[in-house]
């Protein structure tokens, strides 16, 4: 085993895959001025891990005695998760404050659910033609991907479609199963949407459940991005790889393409699937898969949150406001915004739980909270910063115009602040107009929206995987206040509600997933 370094990483993408940018066929990711940049960073996020600087805080040793990234370490206690937390914070820093939301530490999470329980994969697994035995598959391929320190990207969600029917999931052209051979299956259609697709190694295929969803739509299995009949096509990119970078500070460095994959009858070997089938697995497990994404997201939010905080003290120093009480108040609300995301993250991992493989996990719901509260507050926070800039966010002259030796001197006396230069002012405002203004900047924004899960289906799921029945644990405080005496009828109009509904519910959740929540109790108080 060993770490990866940045060519070697580069030299991966140079495998003959397939992959349309914004209508046009790459030829080579690592040279096209639309990609260039971000593959760059990644091969650049590789070199970080060998960096002996950043030993102990990118690398750990595993249970051979040999060194890798940490963006293979599985967190087994709540020091452990401390670990990762600051390896994640580490990398979001190190990215400009997180503006890349998928590097490989961010993906390659997306196995570690399959990795700690991999017996629900296989078993839960249904056939079409004769039993196959898809046990050791999960292991042997985390075995691969650990010992190459290859990129994988998860693709769960499905294409867009008629949800008013359940029957017209069946009739979308997404992945599904053609056929069931010696060889493995052969499949065909496409996968919605994956982050920075184009510059992984490996697709981990996977199923967000939807009412309707078919048995042969039911497919989980790690291939490679270059494996014949798999093409890959990302939207335009927003990179602007020729700019000055004091005019595009972060555009400059590249953008992480968003991608759709069409599978053209594609044979993906026995060896290569991890489960196939069962829709009833697919509406239960999957997602707790993408609480080890969400985790990582919610270290991402509290950075980002502590850079608009820095934003606005700077900001409002250097145009002499921060003195005004209306403006410290503003400013308050920035610092609490920032303070709350942090308390959720330290709360999930002071009540996590460890999961039937040994993992330690931080509270799943404390993770969910803590991603919608940043999410419904987000919107606010940036308005108060790009308020403090007021006509300054649209007023940027650039580095030619700084240099000119006519204007220059001009606007450098027009534009200069309290004890700051125009051009370090300047910087402030291009920092926050690229990052919340730009159509760069604006797709980092919806990305964040979307991340997994939009804010809805966060707290839908909330609901279907916790204890808040109206005859459970949480109304048990109100009913004892109102004398409510026997609770079974209250509970049976309940059930009868909640198996009439298509939608998955904690009362019915098998053992398995059940494993991978947050235990019951923590709910009633510190006193248990």
């Amino acid at each position: 085993m060993a770490m990866r370094t940045g060519e070697e990483y580069l030299q991966s993408l140079r495998d003959g895959r397939k992959v349309y940018v914004g209508g046009e066929l790459i030829e080579d990711l690592t040279t096209h001025p639309a990609t260039r940049g971000y593959a760059r960073a990644i091969a650049d996020y590789y070199d970080l891990h060998l960096d002996p600087a950043n030993r102990d805080v990118a690398t750990f040793v595993d249970r051979y005695g040999d060194r890798q990234s940490m963006h293979w370490f599985l967190p087994r206690s709540k020091e452990d998760v401390a670990r990762r937390r600051k390896y994640t914070d580490f990398l979001a820093r190190h990215f400009k404050g997180g503006i890349f939301t998928r590097p490989p530490a961010g993906m390659n999470v997306v196995m570690f659910t399959q990795v700690d329980d991999p017996t629900p994969w296989y078993e839960n697994s249904r056939f079409r033609n004769g039993h196959r035995d898809l046990s050791g598959n999960i292991e042997r391929q985390w075995d691969e991907v650990t010992s190459k320190d290859l990129a994988i990207s998860p693709m769960f969600l499905d294409v867009q479609y008629d949800r008013g029917r359940d029957d017209a999931m069946a009739d979308t052209p997404m992945l599904k199963i053609l056929e069931e051979t010696d060889e493995g299956i052969l499949v065909r259609g496409w996968k919605a949407i994956g982050t920075s697709v184009p510059f992984v190694n490996h697709l981990l295929i996977g199923n967000l459940w939807r009412p309707g969803q078919t048995p042969e739509q039911t497919i989980y299995a790690l291939v490679p991005i270059a494996t014949k009949g798999i093409s890959v096509v990302a939207r335009k990119s927003n990179a602007a790889p020729d700019a000055d970078p004091y005019d595009r500070p972060l555009a400059v460095i590249g953008d992480e393409l968003d991608a759709m994959v069409y599978f053209d009858d594609v044979l993906i070997p026995w060896s290569q699937v991890q489960h196939i089938g069962n829709p009833d697995h697919a509406k239960w497990y999957p997602q707790r898969q993408f609480d080890w994404v969400h985790l990582e997201t919610q270290i991402r939010h509290c950075v980002h949150a502590e850079l608009m905080v820095g934003l606005a003290l700077l900001l409002t120093h250097s145009l002499g406001t921060s003195g005004n009480p209306m403006v410290q108040a503003q400013i308050a609300e920035l610092i609490r915004f920032r303070e709350t995301c942090r308390a959720f993250m330290i709360a999930a991992e002071e009540t996590g739980f460890t999961t039937p493989g040994g993992l330690y996990k931080p509270n799943n719901i404390y993770v969910d909270f803590g991603r919608a509260h940043y999410l419904e507050n987000q919107h606010r926070m940036v308005n108060l910063l790009i308020d403090f800039c007021g006509r300054g966010v649209v007023i940027q002259p650039t580095r030619a115009e700084m240099d000119d030796p006519y204007i220059g001197p001009k606007l450098a006396d027009a534009l200069r602040g309290a004890e700051i230069s125009a051009r370090d002012r300047i910087k402030i405002f291009r920092q926050i107009s690229e990052r919340f203004l730009t159509e760069w900047g604006s797709r980092h924004e919806m990305f964040e929206k979307f991340n997994g899960t939009p804010l809805y289906l966060i707290n839908l799921l909330t609901m279907q995987r916790t204890e808040y029945q109206v005859d459970g644990p949480l109304t048990e405080l109100a009913r004892e206040v109102l004398g409510f005496g026997d609770t079974a009828e209250l509970g049976r109009r309940a059930q009868e509600a909640e198996q009439a509904s298509h939608y998955a519910n904690v009362r019915y959740q098998p053992d398995y997933a059940r494993g991978q929540d947050v235990q019951k109790g923590y709910m009633k108080g510190a006193a248990e």
